[in-house]
């Protein structure tokens, strides 16, 4: 019997993450070396404001029980007590969101595209909602083109917008940022979900293993890269970025972090999470706990999920390969408690 082309891409795409996962599983040749100093700093000595305990509180209250809060967000050490805020009221009328997905998303989007299950949740309570597609395996000065395209068309709409942006989605996102100081001053806030803001160890010891197999990988649904785009997750590459273009981030970055407790690593994960374990145990299966930082941003939580689960619905959307997975994670009550820990900064800034 013939596969159908839902079939067909479906292995094509679990293909490509086999790939990606193989090669992942090769031992990093620095895995013996501590990340440059600046990621080893305290989130207070980074410059990162701290709103922890804000942003458990709103995730609490959007979850069935303390149990429930527990098991999804982390409490490491130095969280203080809450200052109890309520957020502005009316939120879907005074804020717009957006969506910028990561790397090779394009390539899955028809399988288990990011945030599909947050956008219901959130256009069901009346939040004008986009989803911003980014080329899969685009470079950052590619993708941060098509942002540009997106958010100088005509646009009648005078609310600002919270860009929710994941993964690489982040480093194209603030690419786009730079390049485009009018197109920033739309932007309210940037909450980043596993976001690459500091590159990841694996993309410094993969660069050319993807150059030459996984950039031109056949996929349904998105081009081949050149091998370049991996180079954008490096390290070293993301570090001299900070360095050339902090001042000019002017819109406040919010980072969720993506930090797993062992049980809760996928088992397509277990693989790479294992490789970047020696530099930092509590890494999300593709970037370290302190790669997700962003230098002068504030930081809301430690999310128990990994670097797939935190943003993708992948167990529902394809449950015939659940078991590689481990899901359960409330992404829509984590988006939407970052949207109120935001608009409750936002309005405190002003006043």
């Amino acid at each position: 019997m013939a596969c159908s082309s839902t079939a067909r891409r479906r292995f094509a795409a679990l293909g490509a993450a086999a790939l990606v996962t193989a090669c992942a599983a090769q031992p990093l040749e620095d895995a013996s070396h501590p990340p440059p100093p600046v990621l080893l700093t305290t989130v207070e000595a980074a410059g990162i404001r701290d709103l922890r305990a804000e942003y458990r509180a709103a995730v609490c209250g959007r979850l069935p029980d303390e149990g429930a809060c527990e098991r999804t967000l982390l409490r490491l050490a130095g969280e203080r007590p809450p200052a109890t805020r309520a957020p502005p009221a009316h939120l879907p009328s005074r804020y717009r969101i957006a969506f910028v997905p990561g790397f090779f998303s394009e390539c899955f989007d028809r399988l288990a595209r990011p945030f599909i299950d947050v956008e219901r949740a959130l256009r069901e309570e009346g939040f004008a909602v986009d989803y911003l597609q980014v080329s899969g395996r685009g470079t950052a000065a590619a993708n941060a083109l098509r942002l540009e395209a997106h958010f100088t068309a005509p646009d009648n709409d005078p609310r600002p917008i919270i860009l929710v942006a994941y993964s690489k989605g982040l480093v194209d996102a603030l690419e786009m940022l730079v390049r485009q100081p009018a197109v920033a001053r739309r932007i309210a806030a940037v909450v980043s979900v596993a976001g690459a803001a500091n590159g990841s160890p694996l993309a410094d010891h993969l660069q050319a293993v993807y150059r030459d197999w996984a950039a031109a990988f056949p996929l349904p649904g998105c081009n081949a890269g050149t091998g370049e785009e991996i180079r954008d997750l490096r390290r070293d590459v993301r570090l001299e970025w900070w360095r050339r273009h902090r001042d000019e981030i002017t819109v406040p970055v919010f980072a969720l972090v993506a930090s797993p407790l062992p049980d809760r690593v996928s088992p397509a994960m277990r693989a790479s999470h294992a490789r970047l374990a020696p530099i930092d145990p509590r890494n999300d299966g593709k970037l370290t706990s302190h790669d997700q930082l962003v230098p002068g941003g504030y930081l809301l939580g430690y999310a128990n999920a990994d670097h797939w689960a935190i943003a993708i619905p992948v167990a529902a959307e394809l449950p015939g390969f659940a078991f590689l997975f481990r899901d359960g994670v409330p992404r829509a009550a984590l988006v939407r408690a970052a949207i109120d820990v935001v608009a409750i900064t936002l309005e405190a800034r002003t006043q």
